[in-house]
């Protein structure tokens, strides 16, 4: 039987699939540990059957989905151990959603459902400690473990510019795009000293007030796209669900050698340090700011690219997230 389950809510394109299963599988599977994980089917009718198939298995990780009661007994029948493994707010929505009846109803919903499944397992992991304390007290036992990047596969690519426009640049999902205009705006006067580039599932159709180079993501041209940044944005508004989010983008900037520039919103600023491995923003016009330093400064720049690069192989390498996630888990090798 797997030692090792993941279930999940998505498909392997999700962001959390990505980054918090698929690259645990795989290095379960270097550790000598058996590893393997499934989707949950989206249909009710369909996720019966689905559990009563699943392999026994020594530990269970539930992966961001809110299952109800009977799903938890049934997957609980399935295992030794069982985890929950979250990395947003899931009990908020997206600061472009407005409020509404549906909308509080919603988050209600997902509240309970949180409360529930913590309660019900026996270890929760949270990508962060904002995310850890919404759930501490009712958690049995609990564990911070952010997303881990392979640094092995996310590395700087040739030489940064020195001379000529810097590349500017921002990637994420479409939904994000939602914290963009303002940025934009605040870079408008930059137009002739940098090349803005935005890379996401979706084309950017939002205001421009400067030339901006738009194209479509994809994992086969993600890590050469983030080594053309010389520099790479991280606008969030600050909310609950702003506060949630582990600043998963800042990691892939930094690892492939790109000086972040992030707004100075929850996890970001654990993860940068001002003027060491990056700049953070504290109101609208450092943006433009912070540009103008990086741009004249090489020097400055080189030495926050390098520290920014260290920053995630010190404190955010796939290799030592691993072995914590082993421990917490209970699969020591």
């Amino acid at each position: 039987m797997p030692r090792l389950l993941y279930l999940t809510q998505s498909g392997p394109t999700l962001p959390s699939v990505r980054f918090r299963v698929l690259p645990m599988v795989a290095k379960a599977a270097e550790a000598g540990i058996s590893a393997d994980w499934r989707k949950i089917p989206g249909g009710v009718l369909a996720r019966l059957p689905f559990y009563l198939r699943l392999p026994r298995s020594e530990v269970i990780v539930l992966q961001k989905k809110l299952v109800e009661s009977w799903e938890l007994l049934c997957i609980r029948s399935r295992c030794e151990h069982l985890a929950f493994d979250f990395d947003d707010a899931l009990w908020t929505s997206h600061p472009n959603t407005p409020p509404s009846p549906a909308r509080e109803a919603r988050e209600k919903k997902a509240w309970r459902r949180l409360k529930l499944v913590c309660g019900r397992v026996d270890l929760v992991i949270a990508g962060n400690a904002y995310l850890a304390e919404h759930v501490r007290e009712f958690s049995r036992q609990l564990t911070v473990l952010p997303t881990p990047l392979d640094t092995g596969t996310y590395v700087p690519g040739s030489p940064r510019t020195v001379d000529g426009p810097l590349t500017v640049g921002w990637m994420g999902t479409s939904c994000n795009l939602f914290f963009l205009p303002e940025v934009l705006a605040g870079l408008s006067p930059l137009a002739e000293r940098i090349k803005l580039r935005l890379v996401s599932d979706e084309i950017y159709a939002g205001p421009a007030p400067l030339p901006v180079d738009s194209v479509l993501w994809s994992p086969e041209t993600e890590v050469a796209e983030l080594q053309g940044f010389d520099i790479g944005l991280m606008p969030l508004t600050d909310d609950a669900y702003t506060r949630g989010k582990c600043g998963f983008k800042l990691l892939q900037y930094m690892a492939t050698g790109a000086v972040p520039v992030a707004s100075d919103v929850g996890f970001n600023r654990e993860i940068v340090r001002h003027g060491e491995n990056g700049l953070l923003v504290r109101e609208p016009g450092d943006w433009a700011r912070h540009v103008v330093a990086l741009a004249e400064d090489p020097a400055m720049r080189a030495r926050l690219s390098a520290a920014a690069r260290k920053t995630v192989v010190d404190r955010f390498s796939l290799d030592k997230t691993a072995k914590k996630l082993w421990t917490a888990l209970g699969l020591d090798v």
